[in-house]
């Protein structure tokens, strides 16, 4: 939370001297100069008192303030060494405007940190979210790689085909592991990646005869759908087993 605050400056009077044989840099009169000093206070619902010592010199000759942009060298080297003569005390107090505001920044920011801390905690630790069968995207990924290991005849596979550039889901029809060919029947719909194979859509009528492919049972098992001329085309994205 940002919270614009105006700061005032208050300069607290600590003493005023006489600036002995020293030449007035506007009348030229000299030994008529005295140099006031100031400590900065800083004042915005809170009250600080700096280390930070100003000072102003005035002419009583000519009855004038000296700006410091007309100050000579004998002049700042006064200011300088006389300023290290000076010891001030540094405070800092809260007023109830400053008291709130601190506390509304605590709020504020413990809100925010508790708010983060909950999202992460909730992503790292909280269960992924499952659906139809129970099973995560994540794991469905897993047991992907375990159903191609080991197929099964009524597995569904979502391939993804290179020449036609998008997804179509196979079902595997017969396995003839002596010949390292399997047989599947292509679906005529077109479907996105559900999470598990009760969010399949597909029904028995989508797989219609006349649509039978063959690839190779070896590359099958490393998730790569290769033609029986050897060709390579396209790769597994996931396998359902009903």
């Amino acid at each position: 939370m940002i919270t614009i605050v105006r700061i005032n400056k208050n300069h607290l009077f600590l003493k005023t001297i006489p600036v002995p044989d020293i030449q007035c840099p506007l009348c030229k009169a000299r030994g008529k100069m005295e140099m006031t000093f100031y400590q900065l206070q800083l004042e915005a619902g809170w009250v600080r008192d700096t280390k930070k010592i100003s000072a102003a010199a005035s002419c009583n000759g000519c009855q004038q303030d000296v700006p410091v942009v007309r100050w000579d060298k004998e002049l700042d080297s006064f200011y300088k060494a006389e300023k290290k003569q000076i010891t001030v005390k540094t405070s800092f107090k809260t007023g109830k405007f400053g008291k709130f505001l601190i506390w509304l920044n605590i709020l504020f920011f413990g809100g925010v940190f508790l708010l983060f801390a909950g999202l992460f905690i909730y992503h790292r630790i909280a269960p992924k979210q499952k659906a139809g069968t129970g099973i995560s995207r994540e794991e469905q990924v897993r047991q992907s790689g375990q159903f191609a290991a080991g197929p099964r005849t009524g597995d569904l596979v979502l391939v993804y085909l290179f020449n036609d550039h998008k997804q179509a889901l196979f079902r595997i029809a017969d396995i003839n592991t002596a010949a390292g060919v399997i047989k599947a029947i292509v679906s005529d719909k077109s479907i996105d990646v559900p999470a598990n194979a009760g969010e399949v859509p597909v029904a028995e009528a989508d797989f219609k005869p006349g649509h039978e492919t063959s690839f190779s049972l070896a590359d099958y098992k490393n998730l790569r759908i290769t033609a029986p001329d050897n060709s390579r085309v396209g790769n597994v994205q996931m396998i359902y087993r009903k």
